[in-house]
């Protein structure tokens, strides 16, 4: 265990880590200490079916995220195992959350749900760790609440000030702009901050669409 696990501790996402898509699932090599295996994981996922899938999120087997635009974690993104610090609480802007059992103290957070990019996340080989298209973070076993934070300089804030006109052109919000840069301007390198925390009650259950969370709840 590292040592500074008594006290917040901060990862930062792998210069490695590259996903070239909208969709990440958080989840644990033991996979919440189910029976699953990735293909199976997979399958459930790949279904879109969101009776299945809430049956896996129910056992915290998994979180499935989907954000409006291509490898929105792949930089300006810190991991965080304890509390936010001031800056960090004053300056979010939107936030996701759900649970995740993560028995094995090992923290996956996986480009997709195709069983070929998860099962070397989900392997014991020592090489599989440079594969770009996951991040294995170790943390204190046990079940937790997990809250996806994101920032000005995130693609769920920096897309979700952007709306339609009534002619249909897609233009930004610059009021809401300059709002967010003069209460909540973020912090430098700050994108996302995906933080844990011991679960002592399951949150409500994130909207699904075809097996993904895709709404972040923006605060006033």
């Amino acid at each position: 265990m590292n040592e500074n696990f008594n006290r917040d501790y901060r990862v930062p996402i792998s210069e490695s880590f590259c996903c070239d898509g909208h969709c990440c699932l958080l989840t644990s090599k033991s996979l919440g200490g189910s029976n699953y295996t990735a293909v199976q994981l997979s399958d459930v996922m790949l279904s879109g079916d969101n009776a299945r899938v809430a049956a896996l999120l129910a056992a915290g087997v998994c979180l499935p995220v989907c954000f409006p635009g291509d490898c929105a974690l792949d930089e300006k993104t810190i991991f965080l195992v304890g509390e936010l610090s001031e800056p960090e609480e004053k300056n979010w802007i939107a936030r996701l959350a759900w649970k995740l059992k993560i028995p094995c103290g090992r923290l996956i957070l996986c480009c997709g749900c195709f069983a070929e990019d998860l099962e070397p996340a989900l392997s014991d080989d020592p090489e599989a760790g440079n594969y770009g298209q996951f991040q294995i973070v170790e943390i204190p076993p046990g079940d937790y609440l997990v809250e996806i934070y994101a920032y000005l300089e995130s693609v769920t804030v920096k897309l979700g000030l952007h709306r339609y006109t009534r002619t249909g052109d897609y233009i930004e919000d610059a009021e809401k702009r300059r709002w967010y840069e003069r209460n909540r301007p973020g912090l430098p390198d700050l994108g996302y901050l995906i933080r844990l925390k011991p679960l002592e009650a399951p949150p409500p259950l994130p909207e699904l669409n075809e097996g993904w969370f895709e709404k972040f709840e923006f605060r006033d």
